[in-house]
């Protein structure tokens, strides 16, 4: 089963079309075994997961060595001098075109963007790992790329994908639109929130000190389960203080549908009461609206 798209490409006077498929074998969990840089061995010190579902993707990695952060403490409370130790994470999401033998991720989101960056790689299964071979530039050369996926569910009938819409504070008035895209695919999500409302320069985080370090992390990623004792909990975060809490431990949360646009509201530690309105971009077709809202205000509420 495939889902096809057209793909509109100039090459001189002629106009040619590429027709992209989505193959649901790439729908579902992957995690990476090992990463291998030209002719070095394979290794792996991240923890990366890649959540796809039809269309719409998003992909976390998290150093095995992140730091641990002190009890009461989240990212936003450090001082900028303590933030660069954190910074070391990556996080992206999109949409993908994908072929049987290749994939490019066309990243709308993302933790540190490259404007020249084309991701992109063939791919191949082998068993049940999907392999991924490509090219990307470091240091002015070009290094080739192996890495291996290992499947980790394909639950391809049931997936939700909402896109931010705009951030509302109900109290002031006040309408912003940071960047976010939450993924949800069988039992796993992935939620990327992107408040810097500005595409950062591409420099290391190393680069960068006081206001712009703080400014360059107000930034949030965080991949869980959604069933199980504790619906929707955070698994991984770039924010060490999130993990084992879960999307809705806000206060006074609640999700409603308003028209076509799911809508989260709680308060603030200010007082504030805010909104998140979000579109929806992908349902599975044998889910209705209602009843995923069902499910996730169920889950969220669940004590």
């Amino acid at each position: 089963m495939v889902a096809v798209n057209a793909c509109e490409v100039a090459a001189g006077s002629k106009i040619h079309w590429i027709f992209l498929v989505v193959l649901t074998q790439y729908i579902g969990l992957w995690k990476r075994e090992s990463i291998q840089l030209a002719d070095a061995a394979p290794k792996e010190n991240e923890t990366v997961f890649w959540l796809q579902a039809e269309q719409y993707f998003a992909d976390i990695r998290i150093p095995f060595d992140q730091p641990r952060l002190p009890p009461r403490t989240s990212l936003f409370d450090l001082a900028a001098a303590e933030l660069p130790e954190f910074a070391n994470f990556n996080a992206f999401a999109g949409t993908i075109d994908a072929t049987e033998s290749w994939i490019r991720w066309n990243r709308t989101i993302d933790f540190k963007p490259n404007p020249s960056r084309i991701d992109q790689g063939s791919v191949h299964f082998e068993d049940r790992n999907l392999i991924e071979i490509g090219e990307f530039e470091f240091e002015n050369t070009v290094q080739q790329y192996r890495e291996i996926w290992v499947p980790q569910s394909h639950a391809v009938s049931d997936r939700l994908v909402l896109e931010l819409a705009q951030e509302l504070n109900a109290t002031t008035q006040t309408v912003t639109h940071p960047k976010a895209l939450w993924v949800t695919v069988g039992a796993h999500f992935i939620r990327i929130y992107d408040a810097r409302m500005y595409p950062p320069d591409f420099v290391a985080s190393s680069d960068l000190s006081g206001a712009a370090l703080k400014q360059l992390m107000h930034f949030q990623v965080d991949y869980g389960r959604r069933y199980g004792d504790t619906p929707w909990q955070i698994l991984l975060s770039n924010d060490p203080s999130r993990v084992g809490t879960t999307l809705q431990a806000r206060p006074n949360y609640q999700a409603r549908w308003l028209d076509d646009k799911f809508i989260e509201s709680w308060c603030s530690s200010a007082g504030e009461t805010l909104e998140h309105h979000w579109h929806v971009r992908e349902l599975t077709a044998d889910q209705t609206a209602d009843r995923e809202l069902n499910r996730l205000t169920f889950l969220a509420q669940r004590p």
